[in-house]
């Protein structure tokens, strides 16, 4: 895994990471971190398609891993190779479609003291994912989709798996 704090040393990275044989490259992070942005950049930069899998959910329901239109998504992605893919859970919804990214990258928005808020928050290393998920709603917040993100987390750890850490700046 290489950390990468700007995003022109990520897209030099890429490019010359033998891009050519590269299928899918997938955008990875908590929600706000700036993945569509990001994926919209970096498809632009190395002349790539790019999907959102915000465009395969089925809305207000609750959850997003099951709400995928996952054979609308796997004719996107086969028939717009090379491509970048971006959403949350990525890894698991690729997973679930028999795809494995060529490359991923993970995006961590860090402070000036390099402290990333929002995985303290979903997956602290001292809990489960279940003791997560119980402790937020006990304390009244509304979980929904955020137990597929808690468990995406615990289960594929794409924080500290992905090719790539990508680590903005706030």
């Amino acid at each position: 895994t290489m950390i990468l704090n700007t995003e022109n040393e990520l897209i030099s990275a890429l490019k010359n990471s033998s891009l050519d044989s590269k299928n899918i490259i997938s955008i990875d992070g908590v929600d706000g971190v700036g993945k569509t942005t990001l994926s919209t950049k970096i498809a632009k930069e190395l002349c790539l398609s790019s999907i959102e899998l915000d465009d395969f959910v089925q809305e207000n329901q609750g959850g997003f891993i099951d709400y995928i239109d996952y054979d609308r998504l796997l004719e996107k992605i086969i028939s717009n190779k090379p491509v970048v893919i971006e959403g949350i859970c990525v890894l698991q919804i690729l997973n679930k479609i028999q795809i494995k990214p060529d490359m991923s990258v993970y995006i961590k928005v860090v402070d000036r003291y390099n402290f990333c808020n929002g995985q303290i928050k979903y997956f602290p290393p001292d809990k489960s994912a279940d003791e997560v998920i119980k402790e937020r709603k006990s304390k009244g917040f509304s979980v929904g989709y955020e137990v597929d993100v808690i468990r995406y987390h615990y289960s594929f750890m794409p924080h500290k798996n992905s090719d790539y850490i990508f680590e903005r700046k706030t």
